[in-house]
Protein backbone atom coordinates (compact mmCIF):
# COMPACT_ATOMS: atom_id res chain seq x y z
CA UNK A 1 0.00 0.00 0.00
CA UNK A 2 1.08 3.35 -0.96
CA UNK A 3 1.86 5.43 2.12
CA UNK A 4 0.32 8.71 2.54
CA UNK A 5 2.38 11.82 2.50
CA UNK A 6 1.71 14.23 4.80
CA UNK A 7 3.60 17.74 4.64
CA UNK A 8 4.01 19.94 8.02
CA UNK A 9 3.74 23.79 7.27
CA UNK A 10 4.82 25.88 10.60
CA UNK A 11 5.83 29.31 10.79
CA UNK A 12 7.07 29.93 14.19
CA UNK A 13 10.88 29.67 14.88
CA UNK A 14 10.24 28.93 18.80
CA UNK A 15 9.16 25.72 20.10
CA UNK A 16 5.87 26.05 22.21
CA UNK A 17 2.77 23.80 22.55
CA UNK A 18 2.30 23.79 19.18
CA UNK A 19 4.89 22.93 17.91
CA UNK A 20 5.04 20.11 20.76
CA UNK A 21 1.81 18.91 19.18
CA UNK A 22 3.74 18.72 15.61
CA UNK A 23 6.44 16.69 17.27
CA UNK A 24 4.24 14.12 19.03
CA UNK A 25 2.29 13.12 15.70
CA UNK A 26 5.76 13.04 14.12
CA UNK A 27 7.20 11.21 16.44
CA UNK A 28 4.18 8.64 16.52
CA UNK A 29 2.57 8.26 12.83
CA UNK A 30 2.94 4.72 11.97
CA UNK A 31 5.70 5.37 9.20
CA UNK A 32 3.95 2.47 7.35
CA UNK A 33 1.15 4.02 6.28
CA UNK A 34 2.53 7.93 6.46
CA UNK A 35 5.49 9.13 5.15
CA UNK A 36 5.97 12.68 6.68
CA UNK A 37 7.87 16.27 5.78
CA UNK A 38 7.93 19.49 7.59
CA UNK A 39 8.93 22.92 6.22
CA UNK A 40 9.77 25.35 9.40
CA UNK A 41 12.00 27.96 10.44
CA UNK A 42 15.72 26.80 10.92
CA UNK A 43 15.68 28.04 14.57
CA UNK A 44 12.83 25.59 15.48
CA UNK A 45 14.07 22.30 12.92
CA UNK A 46 17.45 23.00 15.36
CA UNK A 47 15.48 23.22 18.17
CA UNK A 48 13.17 19.86 17.25
CA UNK A 49 16.27 18.18 16.25
CA UNK A 50 17.72 15.83 19.00
CA UNK A 51 13.91 14.59 19.30
CA UNK A 52 13.39 13.72 15.56
CA UNK A 53 16.25 11.20 15.87
CA UNK A 54 15.83 8.02 13.83
CA UNK A 55 12.55 9.49 12.43
CA UNK A 56 12.81 9.33 8.03
CA UNK A 57 11.74 13.04 7.29
CA UNK A 58 12.17 15.16 4.57
CA UNK A 59 12.98 18.99 5.64
CA UNK A 60 12.86 22.71 4.61
CA UNK A 61 14.25 25.35 6.22
CA UNK A 62 12.11 28.03 5.39
CA UNK A 63 10.60 31.66 6.93
CA UNK A 64 7.64 31.31 5.21
CA UNK A 65 5.14 33.74 7.17
CA UNK A 66 4.14 36.10 4.59
CA UNK A 67 2.45 35.96 1.25
CA UNK A 68 5.38 39.29 0.54
CA UNK A 69 8.34 36.63 1.10
CA UNK A 70 8.53 36.04 -2.73
CA UNK A 71 12.01 33.75 -2.33
CA UNK A 72 10.58 31.95 0.80
CA UNK A 73 7.27 31.11 -1.14
CA UNK A 74 9.19 30.04 -4.46
CA UNK A 75 11.10 27.77 -1.73
CA UNK A 76 7.97 26.24 -0.34
CA UNK A 77 6.53 25.88 -3.15
CA UNK A 78 10.03 23.79 -5.17
CA UNK A 79 9.63 21.64 -1.78
CA UNK A 80 5.88 20.75 -2.53
CA UNK A 81 6.50 20.53 -6.56
CA UNK A 82 9.52 17.94 -5.14
CA UNK A 83 7.15 16.03 -2.67
CA UNK A 84 4.46 16.10 -4.09
CA UNK A 85 1.99 15.24 -0.98
CA UNK A 86 -1.14 13.84 -0.53
CA UNK A 87 -2.11 16.30 2.69
CA UNK A 88 -0.49 19.55 3.54
CA UNK A 89 -1.16 20.25 6.94
CA UNK A 90 -0.03 24.17 8.16
CA UNK A 91 -0.44 25.19 11.63
CA UNK A 92 -2.41 28.26 12.92
CA UNK A 93 -3.54 30.67 10.12
CA UNK A 94 -0.51 32.48 9.18
CA UNK A 95 1.11 28.97 7.90
CA UNK A 96 -2.05 28.42 6.38
CA UNK A 97 -2.43 31.39 4.56
CA UNK A 98 0.67 30.87 3.00
CA UNK A 99 0.79 27.45 2.25
CA UNK A 100 -3.38 26.67 1.29
CA UNK A 101 -2.86 28.85 -1.89
CA UNK A 102 0.90 27.16 -3.22
CA UNK A 103 -1.12 23.66 -2.50
CA UNK A 104 -3.97 24.16 -4.33
CA UNK A 105 -2.01 26.01 -7.21
CA UNK A 106 0.24 22.83 -7.42
CA UNK A 107 -2.93 20.71 -7.43
CA UNK A 108 -2.68 18.83 -4.10
CA UNK A 109 -6.01 18.39 -2.90
CA UNK A 110 -6.21 18.09 0.50
CA UNK A 111 -5.40 21.51 2.52
CA UNK A 112 -5.61 20.52 6.29
CA UNK A 113 -5.33 23.10 8.97
CA UNK A 114 -5.10 22.59 12.25
CA UNK A 115 -6.27 25.80 14.67
CA UNK A 116 -5.11 25.92 18.04
CA UNK A 117 -6.50 29.30 19.14
CA UNK A 118 -6.84 32.72 18.82
CA UNK A 119 -4.17 34.63 17.13
CA UNK A 120 -2.01 36.70 19.62
CA UNK A 121 -0.38 38.88 16.48
CA UNK A 122 -4.99 40.61 15.84
CA UNK A 123 -4.36 43.48 17.70
CA UNK A 124 -5.85 46.83 16.56
CA UNK A 125 -7.48 47.03 13.60
CA UNK A 126 -7.10 43.05 12.73
CA UNK A 127 -8.54 42.04 15.42
CA UNK A 128 -12.27 41.27 14.77
CA UNK A 129 -11.45 41.55 10.67
CA UNK A 130 -11.34 37.81 9.24
CA UNK A 131 -12.28 38.31 6.07
CA UNK A 132 -8.77 36.81 4.92
CA UNK A 133 -9.82 33.91 6.73
CA UNK A 134 -12.99 32.86 5.20
CA UNK A 135 -11.23 33.61 1.76
CA UNK A 136 -8.35 30.95 3.01
CA UNK A 137 -11.21 29.34 4.19
CA UNK A 138 -12.25 28.32 0.86
CA UNK A 139 -9.09 26.13 -0.19
CA UNK A 140 -9.00 23.93 2.81
CA UNK A 141 -10.50 20.77 3.00
CA UNK A 142 -10.60 20.24 6.37
CA UNK A 143 -9.77 22.16 9.50
CA UNK A 144 -8.73 20.57 12.69
CA UNK A 145 -9.83 22.44 16.19
CA UNK A 146 -7.87 21.45 18.70
CA UNK A 147 -10.70 22.47 21.46
CA UNK A 148 -14.86 22.94 21.37
CA UNK A 149 -13.79 26.23 22.29
CA UNK A 150 -11.76 27.22 19.46
CA UNK A 151 -14.22 25.23 16.85
CA UNK A 152 -17.61 27.47 18.34
CA UNK A 153 -14.85 30.44 17.51
CA UNK A 154 -14.06 29.07 14.08
CA UNK A 155 -17.61 28.96 13.04
CA UNK A 156 -19.09 31.66 15.25
CA UNK A 157 -16.24 34.16 15.60
CA UNK A 158 -14.74 33.41 12.29
CA UNK A 159 -17.54 31.96 9.74
CA UNK A 160 -15.73 29.12 8.16
CA UNK A 161 -18.36 26.28 7.70
CA UNK A 162 -19.24 23.91 10.28
CA UNK A 163 -18.94 20.99 8.20
CA UNK A 164 -15.29 21.38 7.24
CA UNK A 165 -14.09 21.66 11.17
CA UNK A 166 -13.49 18.85 13.14
CA UNK A 167 -12.48 18.57 17.28
CA UNK A 168 -9.45 16.40 18.02
CA UNK A 169 -7.92 17.42 21.36
CA UNK A 170 -4.74 17.76 22.12
CA UNK A 171 -3.21 14.23 23.32
CA UNK A 172 0.27 14.07 25.63
CA UNK A 173 2.55 11.21 26.35
CA UNK A 174 1.25 10.63 29.89
CA UNK A 175 3.96 7.75 30.69
CA UNK A 176 6.16 10.61 31.59
CA UNK A 177 5.02 12.01 34.33
CA UNK A 178 5.20 9.93 37.64
CA UNK A 179 4.21 12.24 40.72
CA UNK A 180 6.97 13.10 42.99
CA UNK A 181 9.91 11.58 41.86
CA UNK A 182 12.27 14.31 41.35
CA UNK A 183 10.47 16.93 43.77
CA UNK A 184 14.01 17.05 46.30
CA UNK A 185 16.66 17.16 43.40
CA UNK A 186 15.36 19.87 41.32
CA UNK A 187 14.65 22.32 44.29
CA UNK A 188 18.35 21.51 45.33
CA UNK A 189 19.55 22.30 41.70
CA UNK A 190 17.04 25.46 41.58
CA UNK A 191 17.95 26.23 45.22
CA UNK A 192 14.50 26.25 46.93
CA UNK A 193 13.87 25.05 50.28
CA UNK A 194 12.28 21.71 50.61
CA UNK A 195 8.97 23.33 52.63
CA UNK A 196 8.87 26.66 50.64
CA UNK A 197 5.56 26.56 48.91
CA UNK A 198 6.21 27.05 44.67
CA UNK A 199 3.76 28.70 41.96
CA UNK A 200 5.00 27.58 38.29
CA UNK A 201 3.92 28.89 35.20
CA UNK A 202 5.03 26.80 31.75
CA UNK A 203 5.34 28.55 28.92
CA UNK A 204 6.60 31.42 26.13
CA UNK A 205 7.16 34.79 27.82
CA UNK A 206 4.82 36.31 25.26
CA UNK A 207 1.99 38.51 25.89
CA UNK A 208 -0.60 35.91 25.23
CA UNK A 209 0.43 34.27 28.69
CA UNK A 210 -0.31 36.41 30.85
CA UNK A 211 2.77 36.49 33.03
CA UNK A 212 2.26 40.03 33.96
CA UNK A 213 -1.32 39.41 35.68
CA UNK A 214 0.49 36.76 37.89
CA UNK A 215 3.59 38.86 38.76
CA UNK A 216 0.90 41.35 39.93
CA UNK A 217 -0.66 38.99 41.92
CA UNK A 218 2.53 37.75 43.23
CA UNK A 219 2.94 40.53 46.11
CA UNK A 220 -0.32 39.10 47.70
CA UNK A 221 0.86 35.76 47.64
CA UNK A 222 4.26 36.44 49.55
CA UNK A 223 2.60 38.70 51.97
CA UNK A 224 1.00 35.34 53.04
CA UNK A 225 4.40 33.03 52.19
CA UNK A 226 7.38 35.15 52.57
CA UNK A 227 9.51 31.94 51.33
CA UNK A 228 7.18 31.38 48.55
CA UNK A 229 9.18 30.71 45.24
CA UNK A 230 7.46 31.62 41.70
CA UNK A 231 8.86 29.48 38.41
CA UNK A 232 8.95 30.96 35.21
CA UNK A 233 9.54 27.82 32.66
CA UNK A 234 10.13 29.06 29.09
CA UNK A 235 11.59 31.62 27.16
CA UNK A 236 10.51 34.67 24.90
CA UNK A 237 10.72 38.13 24.31
CA UNK A 238 9.17 39.48 27.57
CA UNK A 239 12.02 38.08 29.52
CA UNK A 240 13.57 41.03 30.26
CA UNK A 241 10.57 42.96 30.57
CA UNK A 242 9.04 40.93 33.32
CA UNK A 243 12.36 40.66 34.77
CA UNK A 244 12.12 44.04 35.42
CA UNK A 245 8.26 44.14 36.16
CA UNK A 246 9.78 41.85 39.23
CA UNK A 247 12.18 43.96 40.22
CA UNK A 248 10.10 47.14 40.68
CA UNK A 249 7.49 45.23 42.62
CA UNK A 250 9.57 44.31 45.00
CA UNK A 251 9.85 40.08 44.29
CA UNK A 252 12.45 39.56 41.97
CA UNK A 253 14.23 37.84 44.81
CA UNK A 254 11.32 35.32 44.85
CA UNK A 255 11.47 35.06 40.97
CA UNK A 256 12.95 32.07 39.27
CA UNK A 257 13.11 32.82 35.02
CA UNK A 258 14.43 28.97 34.21
CA UNK A 259 14.46 29.60 30.52
CA UNK A 260 13.41 26.59 28.04
CA UNK A 261 13.30 23.18 29.72
CA UNK A 262 13.26 20.14 28.41
CA UNK A 263 12.68 18.27 31.26
CA UNK A 264 8.97 20.26 32.24
CA UNK A 265 8.30 16.56 34.14
CA UNK A 266 11.10 16.99 35.98
CA UNK A 267 10.37 20.69 36.93
CA UNK A 268 6.16 20.17 37.62
CA UNK A 269 7.84 17.67 40.32
CA UNK A 270 9.00 21.17 41.86
CA UNK A 271 6.17 22.63 41.55
CA UNK A 272 2.96 22.96 44.08
CA UNK A 273 0.39 24.65 41.96
CA UNK A 274 0.58 25.28 38.37
CA UNK A 275 -0.95 28.74 36.95
CA UNK A 276 -1.48 29.75 33.53
CA UNK A 277 -3.20 32.94 33.27
CA UNK A 278 -3.27 33.24 29.57
CA UNK A 279 -5.52 35.62 27.79
CA UNK A 280 -6.42 33.04 25.18
CA UNK A 281 -5.71 29.17 24.70
CA UNK A 282 -6.29 26.70 22.51
CA UNK A 283 -6.20 23.68 24.51
CA UNK A 284 -3.11 24.38 27.04
CA UNK A 285 -0.54 21.32 26.93
CA UNK A 286 0.86 22.89 29.98
CA UNK A 287 -2.46 22.25 31.89
CA UNK A 288 -2.95 18.75 30.38
CA UNK A 289 0.92 18.19 31.70
CA UNK A 290 0.52 19.45 35.09
CA UNK A 291 -2.99 17.02 35.68
CA UNK A 292 -0.62 14.06 34.75
CA UNK A 293 1.95 15.17 37.15
CA UNK A 294 -1.09 15.24 40.10
CA UNK A 295 -0.69 18.89 40.05
CA UNK A 296 -3.60 21.21 40.61
CA UNK A 297 -4.01 24.16 38.41
CA UNK A 298 -5.33 27.68 38.68
CA UNK A 299 -6.20 28.43 35.39
CA UNK A 300 -7.89 31.63 33.36
CA UNK A 301 -11.21 30.37 31.98
CA UNK A 302 -10.85 31.24 28.47
CA UNK A 303 -11.05 29.10 25.05
CA UNK A 304 -10.47 25.63 25.58
CA UNK A 305 -8.81 26.02 28.64
CA UNK A 306 -12.11 24.87 30.59
CA UNK A 307 -12.56 21.71 28.95
CA UNK A 308 -9.47 20.94 30.58
CA UNK A 309 -9.24 22.53 34.13
CA UNK A 310 -12.87 21.56 35.94
CA UNK A 311 -13.56 24.30 38.59
CA UNK A 312 -13.19 23.24 41.85
CA UNK A 313 -12.43 19.99 41.31
CA UNK A 314 -9.03 20.03 39.19
CA UNK A 315 -8.00 23.67 40.40
CA UNK A 316 -9.92 27.09 39.81
CA UNK A 317 -10.64 29.26 36.76
CA UNK A 318 -10.62 33.04 37.39
CA UNK A 319 -11.33 35.75 34.93
CA UNK A 320 -8.67 36.92 32.48
CA UNK A 321 -6.31 39.77 33.22
CA UNK A 322 -7.33 39.51 36.98
CA UNK A 323 -4.57 39.63 39.30
CA UNK A 324 -6.91 39.44 42.32
CA UNK A 325 -8.73 36.55 41.67
CA UNK A 326 -5.36 35.05 40.34
CA UNK A 327 -4.00 35.74 44.30
CA UNK A 328 -7.21 34.68 46.16
CA UNK A 329 -6.88 30.71 44.06
CA UNK A 330 -3.26 30.05 44.76
CA UNK A 331 -3.84 31.14 48.05
CA UNK A 332 -6.81 28.84 48.65
CA UNK A 333 -4.70 25.83 47.34
CA UNK A 334 -1.44 27.01 49.30
CA UNK A 335 -3.77 26.83 52.03
CA UNK A 336 -5.18 23.81 51.66
CA UNK A 337 -2.06 21.36 51.04
CA UNK A 338 -4.67 18.23 51.95
CA UNK A 339 -7.31 19.69 49.37
CA UNK A 340 -5.02 20.71 46.85
CA UNK A 341 -3.27 16.87 46.59
CA UNK A 342 -6.75 15.78 46.46
CA UNK A 343 -7.24 18.03 43.15
CA UNK A 344 -4.10 16.93 41.99
CA UNK A 345 -5.20 12.99 42.08
CA UNK A 346 -8.31 13.93 40.42
CA UNK A 347 -6.43 15.93 37.60
CA UNK A 348 -4.32 13.03 36.96
CA UNK A 349 -6.88 10.76 36.73
CA UNK A 350 -8.84 13.03 34.43
CA UNK A 351 -6.06 13.52 32.10
CA UNK A 352 -5.40 10.02 31.55
CA UNK A 353 -8.38 9.70 30.84
CA UNK A 354 -9.23 11.74 28.18
CA UNK A 355 -5.75 13.23 26.77
CA UNK A 356 -3.54 10.46 25.75
CA UNK A 357 -1.16 11.26 22.83
CA UNK A 358 -2.23 7.89 20.91
CA UNK A 359 -5.87 8.73 21.20
CA UNK A 360 -4.94 12.11 19.60
CA UNK A 361 -2.52 10.61 16.93
CA UNK A 362 -5.32 8.14 15.70
CA UNK A 363 -7.83 10.75 15.53
CA UNK A 364 -5.70 13.09 13.34
CA UNK A 365 -4.51 9.95 10.90
CA UNK A 366 -8.39 9.34 10.53
CA UNK A 367 -8.22 12.80 8.52
CA UNK A 368 -5.47 12.68 6.75
CA UNK A 369 -6.83 8.96 5.54
CA UNK A 370 -9.94 10.95 4.65
CA UNK A 371 -8.81 13.48 3.21
CA UNK A 372 -6.11 11.84 1.22
CA UNK A 373 -8.36 9.32 -0.58
CA UNK A 374 -10.73 12.40 -1.31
Amino acid sequence: MRRVKVMFVLTSAVRGGVEEVVLGLLQRLDPGEFRPSIAAPAGLLAALDPDLAGISLDTLAVEGDSLLHVGALDRLAAFMRRIRPDVVNPHLFRSTAVAAPIARAMGIRAVVETYHGREAWRQGPLRGSFVADRLVARLLTRVIAVSRGAADFLVHGKGYPADKVVVIPNGRDLTRFVCGAHRDAVRKELEIDRGAPVVGVVGRLETQKGHVFLLDAWPEVMRAYPDARLLLIGDGSLRDSLAGQARRLGVADSVIFTGFRADVPRMLDAIDVVALPSLHEGMPLTVIEAAAAGRPVVATAVDGTPEVVRDGQTGYLVPAADPAALARAVLILLGDPVGAARMGEDACRWARERFDIDAHVEATARVYREVARG
